[in-house]
């Protein structure tokens, strides 16, 4: 009868003991969803992009094929994860009023630990941010990506950059010197407007007949002198009729001089201002194919899905505690029931 009635309060002992385990289940999951109710929330956004691919001429860098394709890779990998680049975003998104932290060097290593950047063996390189805003998130993931290429074009040193600098200074110091030789002779042409002419043809056919002029004038005054007197009214005129024609011969032959010197030298100048041009161009084709671009494989977007906490997580671990100690419990049960303790 003792031994009855000792069974039968260990069987009621194990269904209180069930009771409760019941009981401390359904509260657990209560209070794993109310965790995760009040708790805030955390996003995840992931952009992709591809490694490079080709040689990549950066500080001294020269190596080819693979090698260079690793070196393209590194080159990303160190962008993406340096100081520079975290101060830009910090910068970017005002992160230091979002985290509520005056301390630069604080707000730089929590983004740290809220970014994931990874290269995986299939030619992709992962940006991945967290953060308790999901457009912040997925904005700051594209960040990365877009300030990649700023940095690229100015960090990037290349065979093609080097030639497109250079043609670009001397295609500017060329148009200085045509500004200023159009200058030159748009000043020429206001000082000499009778004279206007940029045909030196038909200059020279003005000096010409006024060449024939100036001699047809001075027999003319030889044949006068054996005639009259120097003192007399028609030998006074026309010497000062021989000196006008003089100076405007000399005045023409200046303006002849200058005017060539200008045009030819403006035409040297036009030829190489074209030259220029067209070698821009092909160096800026040759510097598009030599500086690594970012090709995005996948652009950021705001997730809808919370990363953190995870509610199947928190109710599977709470759950899979109190099943445990259940069991454990009910073990101790079973092992009273027997007599086995």
């Amino acid at each position: 009868m003792e031994k009855m009635t000792r069974n039968q309060k260990v069987i009621m002992g194990f269904k209180r003991h069930l009771l409760f385990i019941v009981l401390f289940f359904i509260l657990g999951m209560l209070l794993g969803i109310l965790y995760y109710l009040i708790s805030p929330k955390y996003y995840k956004a992931t952009a992709a992009i591809l490694k490079p691919i080709g040689s990549i001429e950066v500080l001294d860098v020269t190596k080819k094929t693979k090698e260079a394709q690793d070196t393209g890779t590194e080159l990303f990998m160190s962008i993406l994860t340096s100081r520079r680049m975290y101060d830009d975003i910090i910068e970017k998104f005002n992160l230091s009023s979002v985290y509520g932290i005056s301390n630069i060097d604080r707000v730089r290593e929590i983004l740290q630990a809220s970014c994931v950047i990874s290269a995986s063996s299939q030619r992709v390189i992962s940006i991945s941010v967290i953060d308790r805003d999901p457009k912040r998130a997925a904005d700051i993931a594209n960040f990365f990506w877009q300030n990649l290429d700023r940095l690229l074009q100015e960090m990037t040193i290349t065979t093609a950059k080097k030639n497109r600098l250079f043609i670009e200074e001397r295609l500017v110091s060329t148009g200085k010197i045509l500004q200023q030789l159009q200058q030159q002779l748009n000043q020429l042409q206001q000082e000499n407007k009778y004279l206007a002419i940029k045909d030196t043809g038909e200059i020279s056919a003005l000096a010409t007949d006024l060449m024939t002029k100036l001699a047809s004038k001075k027999l003319e005054l030889e044949r006068m002198k054996r005639i009259y007197q120097s003192d007399q009214p028609e030998i006074v005129l026309l010497s000062a009729e021989i000196k006008d024609l003089q100076k405007e011969l000399d005045r023409l032959t200046f303006y002849q001089t200058k005017l060539t010197q200008i045009l030819r030298e403006l035409k040297a100048q036009e030829s190489v201002y074209s030259f220029l041009t067209a070698q821009l161009e092909t160096a800026k084709l040759d510097e598009t194919k030599n500086t690594p671009f970012i090709q995005v494989l996948d652009a950021a977007v705001p997730p809808q899905k919370v990363y953190s906490p995870d509610i199947k997580k928190i109710l599977i671990i709470t759950g899979t505690l109190i099943i445990a100690i259940g069991i454990l419990v009910l073990f101790f049960d079973l092992l009273r029931f027997l007599g086995s303790i």
